[in-house]
C-alpha cells in the first residue's frame, strides 16, 4: 500500500501550501490558513499507518503505461503522474467507462488488503463515497457531465478522486493506526480547518 499511496505525501503537502487559496471562504479558526505550520520536512504520510495491500502486477502495468505517455517526465516517479490513478482504477476494475464502480472498489479492497487491516476497508470506502459525492456535486452545479481529457493524456477525475480519498482517509484514520504525536495532530487539525472537501482544486470543465 505504501507504494500505491506515495501520492499521499504530495496530497498533504498540497493541502498545507495551497490552503491559502481557500482561506477567504473559511470561518475564523485557531489557525491562520494563509500561514501553514512549519513541519520541517516531516513525513506526514507516517502519521496514519497504511494498510498492507497486495496489488500484484498492477503498479508495474501502470508504471509502463505512464512511462509511455508524452507527458511523462523521467525526473519524477510514475506514481506522481496525473494519469497514474486513472490507470490504477482501470486495472483494478474500479473505473469503467469513466465511472467509479463502488461495489468493485469494496470487493477489491476486501480481497487484497491483509486480513489484519480489514477494518480499514470501511474507512476507505467511506472516503470514496464522501469524495465522490463532493466531486459529483461540483459537476452538477457546474453543469459538467464529464471532465475533459487533459494534454497529460487522461481526465483529471481519477487523480482528483485518488488525492481526495487519500486525504479524507488520513483525516479519519482509525485511532489504532494513527501516530498520536504533536506534529501529526497539528497537521490533521490544520488540514481539517483550512482545506475542506474535496481537498483538491476542481477544474471548471
Amino acid at each position: 500500500m505504501t507504494e500505491q499511496l506515495l501520492l499521499f505525501v504530495c496530497t498533504l503537502t498540497f493541502v498545507l501550501w495551497q490552503a491559502q487559496a481557500r482561506a477567504q471562504a473559511q470561518p475564523q479558526t485557531a489557525y491562520d490558513c494563509t500561514a501553514p505550520p512549519n513541519f520541517n520536512n516531516f513525513d506526514i504520510n507516517s502519521c496514519c499507518r497504511a494498510p498492507e495491500l497486495d496489488m500484484g502486477d498492477v503498479p508495474q502495468k501502470c508504471h509502463k503505461y505512464v512511462s509511455q505517455l508524452k507527458s511523462a517526465n523521467a525526473k519524477y516517479p510514475s506514481n506522481t503522474h496525473l494519469c497514474y490513478p486513472d490507470c490504477i482504477y482501470r486495472e483494478t476494475g474500479a473505473l469503467l467507462n469513466g465511472k467509479i464502480r463502488m461495489e468493485r472498489v469494496k470487493q477489491y479492497l476486501e480481497q487484497h488488503i491483509h486480513q489484519r487491516d480489514q477494518e480499514m476497508v470501511a474507512h476507505i470506502v467511506r472516503s470514496f463515497d464522501t469524495c465522490l459525492g463532493s466531486i459529483k456535486g461540483h459537476m452538477i452545479a457546474s453543469n459538467i457531465e464529464a471532465y475533459k481529457v487533459l494534454p497529460h493524456g487522461c481526465s483529471p477525475f481519477a487523480g482528483m478522486l485518488y488525492s481526495c480519498v487519500n486525504a479524507e482517509t488520513f483525516l479519519n484514520c482509525p485511532a489504532r493506526m494513527w501516530k498520536n504525536e504533536q506534529t501529526c495532530n497539528q497537521a490533521k487539525e490544520f488540514a481539517t480547518q483550512c482545506n475542506p472537501l474535496p481537498h483538491v482544486p476542481l477544474p471548471s470543465s
